[in-house]
């Protein structure tokens, strides 16, 4: 009985100083707010204080589930994003109903006759609607552009939803954007910081696409396992766990968002490459712009060798290329990416290069 009794004054002990510690940490952080910033009260008023879905912006039910694509945007999503510690301050994020990122340029309406596909960088992460560079270039043309960019999409991924769209809707200009030293590996996953996609693999029949991976294996985004659940239902509600869980656990995966995995029969890199700008260059519209954007990472090895293989076999398809790296290095690296902890997509202003690059280089000769 003694040792029980002991037991018992010992827990309760525990409970208590961690709900000390759980009182200090979150005083003190309220007041650096206060001190740094407008007071944030939220660790005071609020017992919930993270959201481990933040980690990712695709895990705030802007996207849903596709057997073509893995995933596109969800029509009708309309948001204002306040996450300055994951790069996104203020961020007006709305879809249409036809699925395509809003450009809010509060323009007179007018036709829609100009594509763009891409991953985020064409998309906008970490900015708002009218910040984008497919924002910009509605402004530029005078004429309506429909944002097609899908964040985490690879270039093959992008150019198949391209031809998806096109077979439903006339458009008479077509930019095909890729993100160099990225885009292409992401066409040979199953699965993408937790999303099911599909993968181009290597067939007797030659290069084919995958069927879209079960979007609900265990470990995704959506099902992420029990005990992980359980952890994340305490980190999200105490600041102690949280602490706790980042200084023993930094790796764990509490929202499902690091589940990465290659298809074991994935075609080779190089050989996706080429299947894929031979195909943009077969698609049946005319005007096209294949756009090439980058990193922070310009000087890379790996980036510069996959970026002479393209414009190689680019040249040989005769296809008409933007490739920004003539202009992004002209410019200091901190005004055309965001550095925050979770940057590394184009600032405003960034955007704003690409799009004037991309008018004068790609659309200027064709609207003039």
């Amino acid at each position: 009985m003694n040792w029980i009794r002991i037991g018992i004054i010992n827990l309760l002990i525990l409970v208590a100083l961690l709900a000390f510690e759980e009182l200090v940490l979150r005083s003190v952080w309220t007041i650096r707010s206060c001190l740094i910033l407008n007071c944030d009260l939220r660790r005071i008023t609020a017992l919930k204080v993270y959201d481990v879905l933040k980690f990712t912006s695709m895990n705030i039910g802007l996207t849903k589930f596709d057997d073509r694509l893995g995933y596109v945007p969800r029509e009708g999503f309309d948001a204002v994003i306040n996450k300055p510690d994951f790069g996104w301050s203020d961020v007006k994020l709305t879809i249409g109903n036809d699925g395509f990122r809003l450009n809010n340029l509060g323009m007179a309406p007018h036709a829609t006759d100009v594509l763009v596909v891409g991953d985020s960088f064409t998309f906008g992460d970490q900015v708002s609607n009218s910040e984008t560079w497919p924002a910009c270039l509605e402004r530029k043309l005078d004429r309506g552009v429909d944002n097609g960019g899908v964040p985490g999409y690879g270039a093959a991924q992008s150019l198949l939803r391209a031809s998806l769209e096109l077979s439903k809707k006339h458009y008479s200009y077509l930019v095909f954007s890729i993100m160099v030293g990225d885009d292409f590996e992401r066409d040979r996953l199953s699965y993408r910081s937790g999303f099911a996609k599909p993968a181009l693999v290597q067939t007797n029949n030659g290069i084919e696409w995958s069927a879209v991976s079960d979007p609900n294996r265990r470990g995704t985004w959506s099902n992420p396992s029990r005990l992980n659940r359980l952890i994340a239902y305490f980190y999200e509600r105490s600041m102690v766990v949280a602490v706790a869980v980042n200084r023993v656990m930094p790796q764990i995966d509490l929202s499902g968002v690091r589940l990465t995995v290659e298809n074991p029969n994935a075609a080779a890199k190089d050989a996706i490459m080429e299947r894929t700008l031979k195909e943009f260059s077969r698609l049946k519209i005319d005007k096209k712009i294949l756009l090439l954007q980058y990193w922070e990472n310009l000087s890379d090895p790996g980036v510069l060798d996959e970026r002479e293989k393209i414009l190689g076999i680019a040249n040989t398809l005769s296809l008409k290329v933007v490739d920004t790296i003539d202009v992004l290095t002209k410019y200091e690296p901190e005004k055309l990416w965001d550095r925050g902890r979770f940057g590394g997509h184009h600032t405003p202003y960034g955007n704003e290069v690409v799009c004037e690059y991309l008018f004068e280089r790609g659309f200027r000769a064709w609207t003039h």
